[in-house]
């Protein structure tokens, strides 16, 4: 588990036990996440377990160049927050997927019926992520930094049958 080193990620973290009415068990960071209904976030969301389910958020993205933090272009989207969560026992699939294409499928550029499992060799070359289809029919896109999720799921889904 990462350790938490500023004031800042405390009262962060304090005030997310607070909203859930319970403590933050397991966190790590998705570098880079998309759905079925279109939402794609490239600068990740913080991804948590809290409450029998796993919960995940992102964050407004400051650009900076060499650490100096620089004035967003006037064109550029106003920033809405995004916050979703599922319950582990609603997985009912966990594959790797290429990055590239989870990302064309959320955008619409092409079917999610098309998208197939990553290729172990190509894997190698080309960024994976992480799909989670949910029993409603969403799916779920992740580049965990922890790639123990998945484990996690399955032996939380066998614990609570």
């Amino acid at each position: 588990m990462p350790q938490v080193e500023s004031r800042e990620e405390l009262d962060f973290l304090r005030d997310l036990e607070q909203r859930r009415g319970e403590p933050i068990g397991y966190r790590t960071f998705s570098t880079f996440y998309a759905d079925s209904d279109g939402n794609v976030r490239d600068f990740g969301v913080f991804f948590y377990h809290c409450k029998d389910r796993f919960w995940y958020e992102d964050f407004e993205h400051e650009p900076t160049f060499l650490g100096i933090k620089l004035r967003p272009r006037k064109s550029a989207e106003k920033y809405e927050k995004f916050e979703s969560s599922f319950c582990p026992l609603d997985v009912v699939s966990i594959r790797k997927v290429i990055k590239s294409q989870a990302r064309n499928c959320a955008l619409g550029y092409m079917s999610f019926d098309k998208l197939k499992a990553a290729n172990p060799v190509l894997s190698f070359f080309r960024e994976t992520v992480t799909e989670f289809g949910l029993s409603d029919g969403r799916k779920l896109y992740f580049q965990l930094i922890d790639k123990t999720v998945a484990s996690m799921i399955e032996k939380y889904k066998t614990e609570n049958k």
